[in-house]
């Protein structure tokens, strides 16, 4: 008796110094073992079962007589009958019966309501090296594929992602579009292979080329005085194509009238010289100004009634041009980002900078990213510790050293941008990331 005793204090004794999760296992394990032993018992009692069955039919052979041989099928014969096989007579397809094929499709579908009806996407290939990618998929082939449409110039985002959005699948429609294949946005087998293959070409405007690419082309050309407004298009066309040649031509640059990576950076650089049609108008208008008399200040002053003091006005704070900097790039928080847009409405990261200095009274052109950058008016800023509210900020990406993003300081560690991976103009931190990528600052005032 004390022995069982003894047996059960020990037990209880080594249970309570168990851990919750230990119990937890221990628990589950004799739970297991339990309906195990259920389970045997229920076979054993069922296979009892059964032999008395068969005892009771041996014991009265008048009870059933058994069919002649020709007519019994054999024990491992499969049923014939099609309610038993679920074959067509029944109304049931055999190739949806396997429930947990990943490739069977349900026959209860309706393709009427299938999202996924319309899209061009081609059948993936398990063979083939490459699998189709459309938007809003997921991986990292969608990084990989980010990553090589950015080096050749088809995509500018402020860091890759594992998401195939707005902006990767406009930069495939721009790849496919160069080399002349199906404009669908969708990165299918073909797109693929020449992508990542030698052929793949560099981002280049030319001839017969559209879309809003193509627009933000001509408003710079525009500004920089080698095309009219009236002849933004959105089309690469015969006048953007002398425009483009012009504008190489006093560049120093290969008159092609090819827009590719260099004449790109040109144009959207500080370096940019405007047209000489521009420059003479520009000459003009200063000397006229300098020819025109200023009207003299007048030197009467208001004599004040006797025996009335003049209130003096109280003097309100001036705003200055980084305030309505600031304040204009908070106002435009939760716009659209768009490629290539310089507002009022949507912008891309360099477009939303622009937009915001012309609107606190800084003259300059749009440029992009880079170009901001390089723009020696401006005071540099090397280190992130010494920025200052109204700063520029210019960021690189993990995968590349040139800058290709660019914010807006707003000081106490925040910035307001642009943001191609939120679709949208944020207010943000200057996180771990972007400290890790600071390029520089510029400071126009």
């Amino acid at each position: 008796m004390n022995t069982i005793k003894r047996f059960f204090s020990n037990l209880i004794h080594k249970w309570n110094s168990l851990k919750v999760s230990q119990k937890r296992r221990l628990m589950t394990v004799a739970l297991i073992a339990l309906a195990l032993v259920l389970f045997l018992i229920a076979l054993i009692v069922g296979i009892a079962s059964c032999s008395n069955d068969r005892s009771e039919e041996a014991a009265e052979p008048e009870a059933a007589a058994p069919l002649p041989a020709l007519l019994r099928a054999p024990d491992s014969a499969e049923p014939t009958d099609p309610e038993q096989t679920g074959t067509e007579e029944q109304g049931i397809d055999p190739i949806y019966s396997d429930p947990d094929d990943p490739n069977a499709e349900d026959p209860n579908d309706d393709p009427i309501d299938d999202p996924t009806v319309g899209q061009t996407a081609e059948p993936a290939d398990p063979e083939s090296e490459y699998q189709p990618l459309k938007k809003h998929d997921k991986g990292e082939e969608v990084t990989q594929l980010q990553e090589r449409l950015m080096k050749l110039g088809y995509l500018e985002i402020e860091e890759t992602t594992d998401y195939f959005g707005s902006s990767t699948e406009y930069a495939v429609e721009l790849f496919q579009r160069q080399h002349d294949l199906k404009q669908d946005g969708i990165a299918g087998v073909e797109t693929l292979k020449l992508l990542y293959s030698d052929d793949a070409q560099h981002y280049t405007l030319k001839e017969g080329a559209e879309g809003r690419d193509v627009k933000m082309l001509q408003e710079q050309l525009v500004d920089l005085g080698y095309l009219a407004s009236s002849d933004v298009d959105r089309i690469y066309g015969s006048v953007t194509i002398e425009a483009v040649k012009a504008f190489q031509k006093r560049n120093g640059l290969s008159a092609d009238g090819l827009a590719g990576e260099k004449t790109l950076e040109k144009l959207y650089s500080d370096e940019a010289k405007i047209s000489k049609a521009l420059e003479s108008k520009l000459k003009a208008e200063e000397k006229e100004a300098k020819a025109t008399p200023k009207p003299t200040k007048s030197s009467s002053k208001t004599t004040p009634k006797p025996g009335k003091s003049t209130p003096k006005p109280t003097a309100k704070p001036k705003e200055t041009r980084v305030d309505k900097f600031i304040k204009t790039a908070n106002s435009k928080i939760g716009c659209e980002y768009v490629l290539g847009d310089r507002g009022p409405k949507t912008f891309d990261c360099s477009g939303f900078v622009y937009y915001c200095l012309v609107q606190s009274g800084v003259s300059t052109n749009r440029l992009s990213a880079s170009g901001f950058s390089k723009k020696t008016a401006w005071k540099n800023v090397s280190s992130v510790n010494d920025l200052q509210r109204g700063d520029i900020l210019f960021f690189r990406s993990d995968e590349s050293a040139s800058v290709s993003h660019c914010g807006i300081y707003i000081g106490g560690g925040m910035m307001i941008d642009a943001s191609s991976s939120n679709g949208k103009v944020v207010k943000r931190a200057v996180s771990s990331y972007w400290k890790r990528n600071f390029v520089n600052a510029r400071r126009p005032w």
